[in-house]
C-alpha cells in the first residue's frame, strides 16, 4: 500500500471520539504505519475543549517514550471573532449572543501558536467545518453557492496563517453539498488555494473521507484524488489523514486505490517533515 503514515486521528481526549491510544498504535502497526499523528479537537477557546487537548497531550506525552512514532498535533477549526472574543472574557460560549453585522466576521483560532506550543503541540491540522461569517450562520439553509464562497475564505485564510501545518480535508461539508460532482467548485478557488498554500509552505491533507465517505459519488472521489495529483504536481506536499474517530483508518486500502488510479505511487504521500514540525 502506498500509506505509511497518518496525520489525523482523534483519540477518546476529543468530544466525539472513542479510540484508546494504545488501540490506534496496535491498529497502525498491523496496517504497517510508521508515524502516527494524534489530532484532537480544538474547535473554540473554552474550558471544555482547553481541557480535552490538555488531556490529548498528558495522553500522547505519556506514552511516546514507549512509542517515538507518536506525534502531537492538533486539529484546528474556524471560529468568528466576535466568539472568540466573547469566550476569552467568560471562559464560555454559554450567553454568547452574536453581533449584528453586515459584513462577514474575521476569523480566529482557539490558540495562539505560543500556547500550543506551550503543550508540547508539534503541528495543527487547520480544517473548515461551518459556516462562521453572519449571525446564526449555521442555522441559516444550505445554499450551495453560498457556503462555497465561505469555504474558500476559509480555506484561504488557514492557508495563510501561521499555526496551520496541513489544509485539511480541503472541501469537507457533513451535508455534502458538492459530493456527487467536484467540479461545481471553481478551478479559480482551487488555484488561489493551492497558491496560498504553496507560498507559505502548508501541506495539504489527502483525507480518507473524502475518497471513501458513502455520500460522495464514484465521479467525485476519481475528480477528488485527481485534484489532490494536480496540488502534488504543483509541488504541493500532500498527507494521509483518516480522520479517524471510532475505529482507525477503516477504508485507507480503498482510498489508496483511488490515489493510485489517479497516479499516485509509493512515496508520493508524505509525513510531516521534521524541519516542518514545532
Amino acid at each position: 500500500m502506498i500509506l505509511h503514515s497518518d496525520w489525523h486521528i482523534h483519540s477518546e481526549a476529543s468530544y466525539d471520539a472513542s479510540l484508546p491510544l494504545q488501540q490506534i498504535l496496535r491498529d497502525a502497526q498491523q496496517l504497517g504505519f510508521e508515524k502516527v499523528g494524534i489530532t484532537d479537537h480544538l474547535n473554540f477557546n473554552d474550558h471544555a475543549f482547553v481541557a480535552d487537548i490538555r488531556r490529548s497531550a498528558r495522553d500522547v506525552a505519556a506514552l511516546q517514550p514507549q512509542f517515538p512514532q507518536l506525534v502531537l498535533g492538533v486539529e484546528l477549526t474556524p471560529i468568528e471573532k466576535p466568539l472568540f472574543d466573547y469566550i476569552a472574557k467568560t471562559g464560555s460560549r454559554d450567553g454568547y449572543e452574536p453581533p449584528a453585522t453586515d459584513k462577514p466576521y474575521d476569523i480566529e483560532l482557539p490558540m495562539t501558536l505560543s500556547q500550543l506550543k506551550a503543550l508540547g503541540i508539534r503541528y495543527a491540522v487547520g480544517a473548515s467545518h461551518w459556516r462562521v461569517d453572519l449571525p446564526h450562520a449555521r442555522k441559516m439553509p444550505l445554499e450551495r453557492d453560498t457556503i462555497i464562497r465561505e469555504w474558500y475564505r476559509q480555506q484561504m485564510w488557514l492557508a495563510c496563517d501561521e499555526r496551520v501545518t496541513i489544509l485539511g480535508h480541503p472541501w469537507y461539508i457533513g451535508e455534502g453539498l458538492w459530493y456527487d460532482d467536484f467540479s461545481v467548485i471553481p478551478a479559480s478557488m482551487n488555484r488561489d488555494i493551492a497558491a496560498a498554500v504553496k507560498e507559505h509552505g502548508k501541506y495539504v491533507e489527502c483525507s480518507e473521507g473524502m475518497l471513501c465517505d458513502p455520500l460522495t459519488s464514484e465521479r467525485f472521489r476519481h475528480q477528488y484524488a485527481e485534484f489532490l495529483r494536480e496540488l502534488f504536481e504543483m509541488g504541493i506536499p500532500v498527507t494521509y489523514g483518516s480522520d479517524s474517530h471510532s475505529v482507525f483508518a477503516p477504508d485507507a486500502e480503498k482510498a489508496a486505490a483511488y490515489l493510485e488510479a489517479a497516479g499516485f505511487r509509493d512515496g508520493d504521500i508524505g509525513e510531516v517533515k521534521e524541519s516542518d514540525l514545532w
